[in-house]
This record gives C-alpha cells, structure tokens and sequence, in this order.
C-alpha cells in the first residue's frame, strides 16, 4: 500500500476514535441535560452547550473521516455517460475545485476563529475560537484527503465503497 493511502487510512482512524470519544460525551452531556430539567427541575445550561459543540466537531471531522470511502452523496450522471479520459478530466477539474474551496474556508475559517476568540461561550465560558476551530481542522483535512488521494495515484471515490 502506498504511504500517501497508509497516511490516509491513519487520519481516518484517529478521527473514528475521536468521534466515538464526541459521540459519547454528546450523549452523556444530553442524558445529564434531560435528568436535570425532569428529575432535579432545572437544566443545566451547558450540557445543551457542550452536546451542540460536539455535533459540529463530529460534522467537520466526520467529513474527512468519510472522504477516502466515498460516503458523501454523489451524483454520477454525467460522469457514467463520460469515457475514461473524459471521467478523469472531470474528477481531476473536481479534485482541484474541492482542494481550492476546502483551502479557502480553512483560511476564512482560521481568521473567523481568530476574530471570535476573545469571545466567550454563554455556558461553559470558554473561547469562541474552541468550536469554531471545528470548521479549520474539517476543512484543512478534508484537503489533505484530497491531496493524499492524488497522491496514492487516484482521485479520491466517485461512488460509495470504491476506496483507495
């Protein structure tokens, strides 16, 4: 297997593990929240806080775990109607336009959380730049998926289970 899919295979590894770790502390965070508003009668505020921070560290993450697989929806019509030098033209153009837009909302991203760090969160009173910091690591991985696709000698899938 060629280092750039071994890399591939290890980024996704390391962002399944920490999605369980996300998923379960989002969980735990909910069942404390729902406990506290019809057991103890007062919910706490950053339970709903930390479960919603959670959701958009899986959202970013996850889209980059799930690239090298072929997860994401698809649509494949033009290119089944494409030759093979015309589908690879297609997903070469693709690559390079996901590659550009991922990379230019990881910088947006960065200067969005840098802006926003001497804010603070209504609950938990940590820096805003926390969870936004989602949107630059997703986005930056999500690039580097791409890249390391390239890389391995192939664009990253087209169709569900077609991985490299």
């Amino acid at each position: 297997m060629p280092t750039a899919a071994r890399i591939s295979r290890a980024i996704e590894a390391l962002i399944e593990v920490l999605a369980i770790a996300m998923l379960v502390v989002m969980v735990c965070s909910m069942c404390w929240q729902v406990f506290g508003r019809y057991v103890l009668g007062r919910s706490p505020a950053w339970a709903e806080e930390l479960a919603r921070y959670m959701m958009v560290w899986l959202t970013f993450l996850g889209a980059a775990a799930v690239l090298r697989s072929g997860s994401h929806l698809t649509v494949t019509a033009l290119v089944d109607h494409l030759g093979a030098r015309g589908k690879a033209v297609v997903m070469a153009l693709r690559d390079a336009l996901m590659f550009g837009l991922c990379v230019a909302l990881a910088w947006a991203s960065w200067k969005f959380a840098a802006i926003n760090a001497a804010q603070e969160s209504a609950a938990m009173e940590i820096p805003m730049s926390i969870p936004n910091f989602a949107l630059v690591l997703g986005f930056a991985l999500l690039a580097l998926q791409i890249v390391l696709a390239r890389l391995a000698g192939r664009p990253f899938p087209a169709l569900a289970g077609d991985e490299f």
